[in-house]
């Protein structure tokens, strides 16, 4: 999507308000982590603003949307109220009772000690292009950083931002074989939040899809899909009781399975019960 196309659909906006590159970034990375019925979805030219939840996302195909604005990085969310945005409040979960820096430090060990673990021997893990953020820094493989953007009141009722989570990410390469992993920790009842149901797949993918329950009365939501010909995406959606959500991912394509391309490995370097294994983590958690 084009500076062009982006300020066609959103007006006039003043250079002192909305960074244009930030906006986009974001919502970028926003499309990726919503593609929960379909990963290959992706933001392209035209975009429409509509309500999904408490917040204002970006779409594909329509006009005339309106700018999320940037909100500031590294602390804990403060959703609008329900009057003000006629909403329900969120997120649900508790609100953080340490700092996101000393969260991303330690959610971080914790997950690359679950990955390694589980990945082939010999497997190295490399940075992702998924782990750029803020545009320009990049962080290093399974490094968690804290995304966050304050809600805002919009016309009509609606709010947008309300972003606030936890990601991180790593290429895999096995010998000539290469993937991905992400991961994403978050309260519960953000929009960026696991899911809790099986969606049907589209048409041109197949796949299946389970829902289960953890040890310790998690909801599990497991996926995989694949495209023809192309990349296979296994996905593992937890929720855990105490209010965090946690969603782990593995792609057999170094870069990004919505790009599509041929896989460049047989299959994802974590199977769906090691994505699991990995997001049932004790440690994975924002309520230590």
């Amino acid at each position: 999507m084009s500076k062009e196309l982006f300020d066609e659909a959103i007006g006039a906006v003043p250079p002192s308000t909305v960074d244009v590159d930030t906006v986009l970034d974001r919502e970028r990375r926003r499309a990726r982590v919503r593609r929960v019925a379909n990963p290959w979805t992706a933001a392209a030219a035209g975009v429409a603003a509509v309500a999904v939840g408490a917040a204002l996302v970006f779409v594909p195909g329509g006009s005339g949307g309106t700018a999320v604005a940037p909100g500031a990085h590294g602390t804990p969310s403060a959703p609008p109220s329900p009057e003000s945005c006629g909403l329900d409040p969120r997120p649900t979960g508790p609100p953080l009772s340490q700092n996101p820096a000393v969260v991303a430090a330690r959610l971080t060990p914790v997950l690359k000690a679950a990955v390694q673990q589980r990945v082939a021997a010999g497997t190295q893990l490399t940075a992702h292009a998924q782990g750029e953020y803020p545009k320009g820094t990049q962080h290093g493989p399974l490094t968690f950083y804290h995304v966050f953007s304050t809600p805002v009141l919009q016309d009509g009722g609606v709010c947008s931002g309300g972003e606030d989570y936890f990601m991180a990410a790593a290429t895999t390469a096995d010998g000539p074989r290469r993937g991905n992993v992400w991961a994403m920790v978050t309260r519960l009842g953000s929009v960026n939040g696991p899911s809790t149901e099986c969606d049907n797949l589209p048409e041109d993918m197949t796949g299946s899809c389970s829902k289960t329950s953890g040890p310790h009365g998690e909801i599990v939501v497991e996926s995989t899909m694949t495209s023809p010909g192309g990349p296979t995406v296994d996905r593992s959606n937890v929720t855990k009781p105490d209010g965090t959500g946690v969603i782990v991912e593995a792609q057999n394509v170094a870069g990004d399975a919505k790009q599509g391309g041929e896989p460049e490995m047989p299959a994802p370097p974590l199977s769906l019960a090691q994505l699991t294994a990995v997001a049932l983590d004790p440690g994975l958690t924002l309520y230590p």
